[in-house]
């Protein structure tokens, strides 16, 4: 097989800054050709892209040919979207006109779990060995990078280049987290689909973000591995300088099983790999909303982190059930310092609240200065880590007009300057349209915003691991 490609070598610029790319397949409307060539439209694809129409239908403003010979020398990268059976022939003809990087969007290989699909993956893994020609997937999306403008149908996202990285075995997850990143204020800087890993694999895309400086954060989205070993060595290594966020899929025997179809991986045992993503310093997620939320943490964090949390809320009820959640989320709600308590109870009447942590505002929030005098006490306070800010959007903008604006000025305001890193709760109640552009706004600001308690815990924990662990590596 050919040798796993080094870092920032000239392959890593064809797959994510290619200058020219070939597209092999139909093009006809709803086919899978025709999506990519939208997806390079929309995205505003700044190289040349060369089409060769399998069936005749438009190219688009791409130049079309009628056949891979007829292809010009010095193209860096192509997508393939031919049917299965015909993939491993397409590599030997395009390697014959130089191109060295594949990425395969057709599906039907060891995916379906047949025997004819397993001999389909084989032929096209010789294919790959015997041209020199690597490939991405099959059965897969493919390469994301906005910096130039190389995107998954339908090429519509967040426009900007960012510092978040992922490797995934899922397109529509990747898919997800990039969107995502237009409400939560992140940007991805690159990602990868790969599907089934005929031949580049996650370990090799992991260890090129790893040693990418532009990338700060990775995110992966992991079914399984063919490499065990190397996937936790580089998790290890990686986790040494930045965050790396795993999505570890297939912990259960039914989301084995469903793994398996997805891409013809097998998972591996759930507790196995639980126990070694920790002990290697990856922080694994059990959801996609808390990779979401743990990779938003990550972006917007500045000041301290840590286990013992500040709460403060609009009222005593939610303070309570976050004082039971965070807790078993391995978080403690510590009491405030007694010169902290002082403070609080010399600008906050004592009637229907404590000082002690939580501490529910409700009663003088709408008090000129007083939200602002609250924060900057509690950020001094040496017996905790981090604040959690619970906000109720109904509260403040059915009440008052512009009162909810002036909250979240004066708290993105405070979060900007603070010496402990801020997490704000912004539950869904009533106020949809309110809510999404104050979820938009506190993200936009460099705050943190989560729908739930218990993702601002879990963002929370996790901020508090990797900060645990960077620590112990020094």
């Amino acid at each position: 097989m050919a040798a796993t490609p080094t870092p920032f070598a000239p392959f890593w610029k064809s797959v994510f800054l290619p200058q020219t790319v070939a597209l092999v397949g139909k093009t006809n409307p709803a086919k899978g050709g025709s999506m990519f060539l939208l997806a390079l439209v929309n995205q505003g694809y700044t190289g040349k892209v060369f089409v060769v129409s399998t069936d005749g239908g438009p190219c688009g403003p791409y130049e079309s040919f009628n056949s891979i010979d007829e292809l010009p020398a010095g193209i860096e990268y192509a997508i393939l979207c031919v049917p299965a059976n015909r993939v491993p022939d397409t590599l030997r003809d395009i390697a014959k006109k130089g191109i060295r990087a594949a990425h395969v969007f057709s599906s039907g290989f060891g995916d379906l779990e047949t025997d004819e699909g397993r001999r389909l993956e084989a032929e096209l893994k010789r294919a790959s060995q015997e041209t020199g020609v690597r490939v991405i997937g099959p059965n897969c999306l493919g390469v994301f990078s906005p910096a130039v403008g190389i995107a998954f149908p339908p090429g519509i996202f967040p426009k900007g280049v960012g510092n978040v990285g992922m490797v995934s075995q899922s397109g529509g997850t990747t898919q997800a987290l990039i969107w995502c990143g237009a409400h939560y204020a992140y940007r991805v800087n690159k990602a990868v689909s790969l599907g089934n890993t005929v031949d580049l694999s996650v370990e090799d895309f992991l260890e090129h973000m790893i040693d990418d400086s532009a990338v700060e954060i990775i995110a992966v989205y992991l079914e399984g591995s063919t490499n065990p070993r190397r996937f936790m060595e580089l998790v290890k290594r990686g986790s040494a300088t930045k965050p790396v966020v795993i999505l570890k899929v297939g912990m259960s025997d039914a989301g084995a099983k469903a793994a398996s179809s997805h891409t013809g991986i097998m998972a591996g045992s759930g507790p196995l790999w639980d126990a070694a993503v920790r002990q290697a310093g990856g922080i694994r997620v059990s959801t996609f909303e808390e990779l979401v939320g743990t990779v938003s943490a990550f972006a917007k964090r500045r000041g301290t982190v840590g286990r013992r949390i500040a709460l403060v809320n609009r009222g005593g009820g939610e303070g309570v059930v976050a004082a039971d959640v965070l807790p078993g989320m391995g978080l403690t709600v510590a009491p405030f310092s007694q010169q902290t308590q002082q403070a609080l109870a010399s600008i906050i009447p004592s009637e229907g609240t404590g000082f002690i942590n939580p501490i529910d505002f409700s009663l003088v929030g709408g008090l000129p200065g007083v939200f602002e005098k609250m924060f900057a006490i509690i950020d001094d306070d040496s017996e905790t880590d981090m604040i959690i800010y619970q906000h109720q959007i109904e509260f403040a903008h059915l009440f008052k007009e512009g009162y909810n604006e002036y909250l979240l000025d004066a708290l993105a305001t405070f979060a900007t300057g603070a010496k402990k890193t801020v997490l704000v709760v912004l539950p869904l109640y009533y106020s949809g349209d309110e809510w999404l552009r104050s979820l938009i706004y506190l993200n936009e600001r460099g705050v943190s915003t989560h729908p739930t308690i218990q993702g601002a815990g879990a963002a929370a924990e996790n901020l508090a691991r990797w900060q645990e662990r960077s620590i112990q590596n020094r």
